[in-house]
């Protein structure tokens, strides 16, 4: 280790210790596993093996012993760390520079072990902060014949509790604890006090002074917790750590005194068996096991992380040659082409319609779509200007750090239904937003500027805040535990789902019923008790417990949503709403009319506007939003959902500027067929696994579904990435440059020195190379028309013998477009399948282009 450059940890737990040679910051490093530490699978929750929160805790505590700083100020878990039956998980534990008052930045990561493991497999799964210890701060010095004190041993004025069925009625709970972590030996009640003794079995009593305080001890001895007349039946687990100094390691037997400091959080007092000071926990909060992620680990190993859209500032670059200037020009009208005007290089097109700061609804959203749709089919109709682009400009369309209003929804819907004509007609748009909280014109310097580094930098979304250029990244999605927990919902309560016996409503249904505790469900549809199951879902939501109402009502008829929300009784006032309806009419933008964009935006936006105004004034715990991918990323083929679900994650996060509660879930695919994606067939669904978006699961979309509601991000992006896929799309496509964060380029690796006699000799063998394996050919062959290299559909050479009389069709996602991905050329239209459903005439339709 140390020929590595590597210090020897010294722990059970890490094996490595680095200094940082250009930070005063250190890194801690090892692996674990159930095989070199089997008593971690003593640690079960719901099945799966996770790393107890007491181990996050003292690997803290060796991260501040070896910098000076012996108190943990704060720490997080933000995300469980499920460790497999077989293999293991890497771990890298961050020690920044300090502060003014010496205070240090901590994180944990880990990524699973072995070959192949991608670098963006790290996950993030604590972070917190350490500090030098002071004996005048809150938790020192401690004494142990002060209040409060464990000297006295019983407790005096304490009742005994029996302890005979306590881990068999944490298994039932879903809690499997091991010999290793069956340690709770006695406990006792004082009032709101809790007090227990712990002790490690033999085996692991001999590793005891090799740690800080060992986590099985700890984490045994806090199973008081679940001792507390108040303590949830599904159990909790450690979430948030503050002011925790260690006074003495090593040891083998605990006693604890628990007391309330807190809704879900309790103050911790751990001592030896003499009454000797251990470790001091000022506030300790717990969160059920069936919120935050906690049990998304449990399912499939590890948990998919939640992504965001996050705006970075954008590298410029040099300037653009004098000699090449970008000319930029107002929309022109095809009266002006008529009349001899030139085709623009790019052209302008406004659409700052709209109250960015104020009152939005469905009929502003339908007035910028109508405006955006015209120009749009406009643009695109007229050949003469097949070579020009086009630059969409917006005010406050996207949700950028620092504008405090949130965006604006209808402006919003207006970069969905772009995203889609981005993503169908590669290079003839391009999206600039501008500052909300500056009147940039149209003709502003800042505006030419950013257009310039548009074209320059291939980006073809852009926003200008405070003459900074932004551009969108997909970044795993930052967390939100600096506010606490999120809100529990209220079990008196009532929730209302939206086309809630759908496939993703009756699925969430039961979700928030067996995890989250609802107990009342109000299920609205369209079709209400008449659809297709209705009577199975409420027998077996009323099997789970749960009192239920399903209800025929339109959501986007405000007059009856209004109806309906007055009929809520007030002893089980609305506490929750998730909104997952939707529709669907999807086709190319070309081919979209006012009634497709209305017909999709119904159910979608207006439904949303109505529940968000409708419920302003109620106390509520949850206001979700079932949003799509399409609305981030653009969907060919899907302009109208685009724009609808855009419109929804700028409400949600509008709301949530104006402090209500407000997510939008952003979803790709399920593999389990719904009412809108029925019409998909198995090749669709090959095709948009090949996107490098495949499908999610029903347990893994739930499991994420529960992780979002922890987070309580306004919009988040609920997708799993194959990276790999994603590196080799076009760089310059909306999507790939979206996601270039979450997949940066593999290292260009030296190529293999070859030999001239390997190289002859290789030639010679027909352009075969070691193993008989065919050299690819440079390119194209020529054909018959004069030897001009054979034009291929979108740069793609893979149509087989039979394609000739294959009937095609664009189907949701992708569609004409993808083989041109494959190959990084230009592609063809994307309407080209609707104009020419046989791809005889193709040859010369592309030549032409």
């Amino acid at each position: 280790m140390t020929a590595a450059g590597l210090d020897p940890a010294g722990h059970p737990l890490l094996g490595a210790v680095i200094a940082l040679a250009d930070a005063d910051g250190l890194l801690l490093s090892g692996r674990l596993s159930v095989q070199s530490h089997p008593w971690l699978a003593d640690h079960a929750v719901q099945g799966s093996i996770l790393l107890p929160g007491t181990a996050f805790l003292e690997l803290a505590f060796q991260a501040g012993d070896r910098i000076g700083c012996s108190r943990i100020e704060e720490l997080t878990l933000e995300t469980p760390l499920a460790l497999p039956e077989r293999g293991g998980a890497m771990i890298r534990l961050s020690v920044g520079a300090p502060d003014q008052q010496g205070r240090r930045p901590l994180s944990l990561h880990s990524r699973p072990d072995g070959p192949g493991a991608e670098p963006e497999q790290w996950v993030r799964h604590a972070a917190g902060t350490l500090a030098p210890h002071s004996p005048d701060g809150p938790d020192g010095p401690y004494s142990p014949d002060g209040p409060g004190a464990l000297a006295a041993w019983p407790p005096p004025g304490a009742v005994p509790i029996p302890l005979d069925d306590v881990y068999p009625r944490f298994a039932e709970g879903g809690f499997g604890y091991g010999p290793a972590f069956q340690g709770l030996r006695r406990a006792w009640r004082r009032g709101e006090e809790l007090f227990a003794e712990a002790a490690l079995p033999e085996e692991q009593r001999r590793d005891a002074g090799r740690f800080g305080l060992h986590p099985a001890l700890l984490d045994a001895a806090l199973h008081a917790t679940g001792l507390a007349e108040d303590a949830p039946s599904g159990g909790r687990l450690p979430f948030n750590w503050s002011g925790v100094t260690l006074h003495a390691s090593g040891a083998a037997a605990l006693r604890v005194r628990i007391a309330p400091a807190g809704h879900d959080a309790v103050s911790v007092q751990v001592a030896d068996p003499a009454g000797r000071p251990v470790a001091t926990v000022q506030v300790l909060a717990l969160r059920p096991a069936s919120e935050a992620g906690l049990l998304t680990a449990a399912r499939g190993g590890r948990p998919d992380p939640l992504y965001e859209v996050e705006w970075r500032p954008v590298a410029t670059g040099p300037a653009a040659p004098a000699a090449a200037p970008v000319r930029i020009e107002p929309l022109l009208s095809a009266a002006d082409l008529d009349a001899g005007a030139p085709a623009p290089e790019l052209a302008l097109f406004d659409c700052t319609g709209g109250d960015a700061g104020g009152a939005a609804g469905p009929a502003s959203v339908r007035a910028a779509l109508g405006r955006a749709l015209d120009a749009v089919q406009g643009w695109l109709a007229d050949a003469r200007l097949e070579r020009s682009r086009l630059a969409v400009l917006t005010r406050g369309a996207v949700a950028v750090a620092g504008d405090p209003n949130g965006p604006d929804p209808a402006q919003a819907a207006v970069w969905g239904l772009l995203r889609s004509a981005q993503t169908e007609h590669p290079g003839r748009f391009v999206l600039l937003d501008l500052d909300p909280e500056r009147q940039h014109d149209p003709d502003d310097p800042q505006v030419a500027a950013a257009l310039s580094v548009s074209l320059r930098a291939a980006e073809p979304q852009l926003a200008l805040r405070a003459g900074r250029l932004l551009a969108p990244r997909l970044v795993r999605a930052a967390s939100a535990t600096a506010a606490g927990p999120a809100r529990a919902l209220d079990p008196a309560g009532t929730v209302l789902i939206t086309g809630g016996t759908g496939l993703l409503g009756s699925q969430v249904a039961r979700r928030l019923v067996t995890g989250h505790g609802a107990l009342r469900l109000l299920l609205v549809s369209r079709s209400g008790p008449a659809a297709e199951g209705a009577d199975q879902l409420r027998a077996e939501l009323e099997e789970l417990g749960a009192e239920v109402r399903i209800v025929a009502c339109d959501a986007s008829d405000r007059a009856a949503l209004a109806a309906l929300l007055a009929e809520v009784p007030t002893r089980h006032p609305l506490t929750a709403v998730v909104h997952t309806a939707g529709d669907l009419d999807d086709g190319v933008v070309t081919a979209l009319t006012p009634d497709r964009l209305d017909r999709v935006c119904r159910p979608k936006v207006d439904a949303a506007f109505h529940l968000h105004e409708l419920t302003q004034g109620l106390d509520l715990a949850a206001f979700v939003l079932f949003s799509s991918a399409s609305g981030t990323f653009g969907g060919a083929g899907q302009a109208n959902y685009a724009a609808a679900n855009a419109c929804l994650d700028a409400l949600a996060q509008r709301r949530q500027a104006q402090g209500l509660p407000g997510q939008s879930l952003a979803w790709t695919l399920w593999e389990q067929r719904s009412a809108l994606t029925g019409r998909l067939g198995d090749a669709d669904v090959r095709r948009i696994a090949r996107s490098g978006m495949p499908p999610l699961s029903t347990a893994q979309g739930l499991d994420l579904f529960d992780a979002a509601l922890a987070a309580r991000r306004p919009a988040l992006v609920l997708l799993r990435l194959d990276a790999a896929v994603l590196r080799s799309r076009p760089p310059t496509r909306p999507c790939r440059r979206c996601c270039a964060a979450c997949c940066r380029p593999r290292p260009a690796r030296r190529p293999r020195w070859r030999s001239r006699a390997h190289a002859a000799a290789s030639a010679a063998a027909g352009g075969r190379g070691p193993g008989g394996a065919a050299v690819a050919a440079a390119g194209p062959g020529p054909d018959a028309r004069g030897g001009r290299p054979r034009p291929l559909l979108g740069g793609h050479a893979g149509a087989g013998p039979g394609l000739p009389g294959t009937r095609l069709r664009l189907a949701g996602l992708g569609g004409a477009a993808e083989p041109a991905d494959r190959c990084y050329r230009p592609p063809a239209p994307a309407g080209l399948v609707f104009d020419h459903p046989h791809p005889q005439p193709w040859p010369g339709t592309c030549a032409a282009a």
